[in-house]
């Protein structure tokens, strides 16, 4: 099974989590970790450009990122999702949840 990576890079007063590989069931906890870490704490971006797959189990770590973040009055941002990702996002149903964004280039100062 091939693993996911996660590179964390700072860019301004953002936090960029850069997700290669699948996000799923047996990958998941490792985004989750990463991403909690930060969420609420700064802002935050997750860079799925390199995304191979995701399930739900992403999705929902995603979600609830996105709620830790808003609840502290931190921003948070889905950055380039690749077609997978994208896909995965709007079969949820609650696309417009995911504030997203082209390129760590178009995140709000």
């Amino acid at each position: 099974m091939t693993g996911i990576s996660i590179e964390n890079t700072e860019r301004g007063k953002y936090v960029v989590l850069t997700v290669n590989g699948p996000i799923n069931s047996y990958t998941f906890n490792e985004l989750q970790e990463k991403a909690m870490k930060y969420a609420g704490k700064t802002d935050l971006a997750i860079d799925l450009a390199g995304v191979s797959s995701m399930t739900s189990a992403g999705i929902g770590v995603i979600l609830a990122a996105i709620e830790d973040a808003e609840a502290a009055g931190k921003r948070i941002f889905v950055v380039s999702p690749s077609e997978v990702a994208r896909l995965a996002i709007e079969s949820t149903g609650f696309a417009e949840r995911f504030p997203t964004v082209a390129s760590v280039k178009e995140l709000p100062a």
